[in-house]
């Protein structure tokens, strides 16, 4: 049975005032900062240990370990933000699928889930890409113990399943992909973000939490009638 009622974008002007591009900017400058202080802390731990001359063998083979792999987390969430973020490929271009697949991926070996990417590949438009993305980061969020992430459908028209022992469904997640800015932590920025963009094309996203799973679907086409 369901726990969380379908949400769409909210279609209200006052949201949309309530939030500029600089506002906006800065929350998501904030998001990329949090999400990459951990592995950057962690190469200049490393580097800490390597810098002093006495240190033992074993702890510069750990500090070597340690800035291997901050560096390659680093560099997962700075590809990915720049595809779900950032202007790549430029503005109204297409992304590749492929690049994107593999964006997620690298992001998801960094955390618990496993992800299971069931979509066409080629090009697709750059704004259905990045709320792909965008929905598919928050779904590692919704299986904070692993399990798996599925996406499937057509690059306008998918959904993402997120299934596993425990399943989490964040109240101000689901605020954000209602539209509504207020009160907006920078980590649920990329959420609105997305909300903006389908609503801008028309189409509508809903989240739901049932005892299985939690699944987002997006629709770039408003529904005929």
């Amino acid at each position: 049975m369901s726990e969380s009622p379908e949400i769409k974008p909210a279609h209200d002007p006052a949201h949309e005032e309530d939030l500029g591009a600089v506002a906006l900017s800065a929350l998501l400058s904030s998001r990329v900062c949090h999400d990459l202080i951990n592995p950057v802390g962690a190469i200049g731990s490393g580097l800490e240990v390597l810098d002093d001359p006495g240190m033992e063998d074993t702890m510069r083979d750990a500090a070597l370990d340690l800035i291997r792999s901050g560096a390659k987390k680093a560099l997962a969430l700075l590809s990915y933000a720049r595809l779900a973020y950032g202007a790549a490929g430029g503005f109204g271009a297409q992304i590749s699928l492929d690049d994107a697949e593999k964006a997620l991926a690298a992001v998801y070996d960094t955390v618990k889930p496993e992800l299971e990417w069931v979509i066409g590949a080629g090009l697709a438009p750059k704004e259905n890409v990045k709320v792909l993305m965008i929905l598919a980061y928050a779904a590692a969020d919704c299986v904070p113990r692993g399990g798996t992430v599925r996406i499937t459908g057509d690059i306008s028209d998918f959904t993402i399943r997120a299934a596993g022992n425990k399943l989490l469904l964040q109240e101000d997640l689901v605020k954000a992909l209602r539209g509504d800015p207020e009160g907006l932590a920078p980590k649920f920025t990329p959420a609105l973000l997305a909300a903006e963009i389908v609503s801008g094309a028309g189409g509508s996203i809903s989240v739901e939490k049932t005892e299985e799973a939690v699944t987002f679907k997006a629709a770039f086409s408003a529904p005929a009638g």
